[in-house]
């Protein structure tokens, strides 16, 4: 008989609920605790999902689950210290610690991706870039309009980059191989000339553009924005030394040698050249899941229950937050910020 993974819950607003569903459909999950600074909304919650147990302070739960495995929702940390801290003393008392900050490595593409990646079919794989620009979508204005707290860089730690470049972050990382990064360029803006609606007040920033420098000359680029006068310029792509990936759908573009009659090069073409191959990396084509990426929760835990490190851990959520707090720093002081 599987073993049952007892799942205790901090926090029962939209995502954490995105959650709740999922661990109902996994059946090595039981969810028996969870705690909200609402306790209303918490009992509310234990009520719709049958959980056993509400705990009334943060203690009373921390308790109750001291000595877990975590699964942590993003941000990991807002400073690269408290990100170390949780690392060091997950891996001093042998427990793992994953962060949902890595959940766009899920999926059909992805997944497909680092499996070309890693049997060598792109060749080094050095650079990769991902757009995300969302037309009208800012949270706590255009979207989730009861969200203020979204653009509230006490509370939120940071605008477009917190909200969802940190997916992208980790994600490009990822198909790189996770190298270790070497210095971080930012530049952001906040759209002053579209103030959020009700005078609500925003302190972030909705457009960033970040560089990244890898080791072994390897380069990341995330564009990320909320508030963007463009359509249909996402896009995610991967470049490797024998062939290149373009996602959604997935495709793989290998180079490949043709002959061009003397008479046909016209003094441009050379001897040695090539046309571009395109093929589908899935005989089908396929949409990306809707919601906040269910299939996270339920790896994880499958994984605790077999013993094993998540898809996801710790050390590279760790990456992530060094690269997001140069990345602040590179933009508040205009210039490239290296990393230890």
């Amino acid at each position: 008989m599987a073993e049952i993974v007892g799942i205790g819950i901090i926090g029962t607003g939209t995502i954490a609920q995105s959650h709740l569903r999922t661990l109902q459909q996994t059946p090595q999950a039981k969810v028996v605790a969870v705690y909200d600074v609402l306790t209303d909304r918490a009992e509310a919650t234990a009520k719709q999902f049958a959980i056993p147990n509400v705990a009334k302070t943060l203690e009373e739960m921390l308790a109750r689950e001291a000595g877990k495995h975590v699964l942590c929702e993003k941000p990991f940390a807002l400073d690269p210290a408290e990100a170390e801290r949780m690392v060091r003393t997950s891996e001093r008392v042998g427990r793992f610690l994953a962060c949902a900050s890595a959940r766009n490595r899920y999926g059909m593409g992805p997944n497909r991706a680092r499996q070309m990646l890693d049997a060598g079919e792109l060749g080094d794989v050095y650079h990769v870039r991902s757009t995300s620009f969302r037309f009208r979508g800012r949270p706590g204005h255009h979207i989730f309009p009861q969200s203020a707290w979204f653009l509230d860089r006490q509370r939120a730690g940071g605008g477009v980059i917190m909200d969802f470049a940190v997916y992208t972050i980790d994600l490009v990382l990822w198909l790189l191989g996770n190298p270790k990064v070497n210095s971080v360029s930012a530049q952001m803006r906040q759209i002053v000339e579209e103030p959020p609606a009700g005078g609500v007040k925003q302190d972030v920033e909705d457009h960033v553009a970040l560089f990244m420098q890898c080791e072994g000359g390897k380069a990341g680029i995330v564009e990320a924005s909320w508030v963007a006068n463009m359509d249909d310029a996402d896009g995610l792509i991967v470049l490797g030394t024998k062939a290149g990936l373009r996602f959604d759908p997935l495709r793989k573009v290998t180079p490949v040698r043709v002959e061009v009659p003397p008479e046909r090069r016209m003094g441009v073409l050379g001897e040695d050249t090539y046309v571009a191959h395109v093929e589908k990396a899935f005989p089908f084509e396929f949409p990306q899941p809707p919601g906040f990426g269910p299939d996270i929760t339920k790896h994880f835990v499958e994984a605790i229950a077999q013993g094993r490190q998540p898809m996801t851990p710790g050390r590279d959520a760790l990456e992530v937050t060094r690269v997001i707090d140069a990345a602040f720093r590179s933009a508040r002081e205009q210039r490239v910020v290296a990393l230890a």
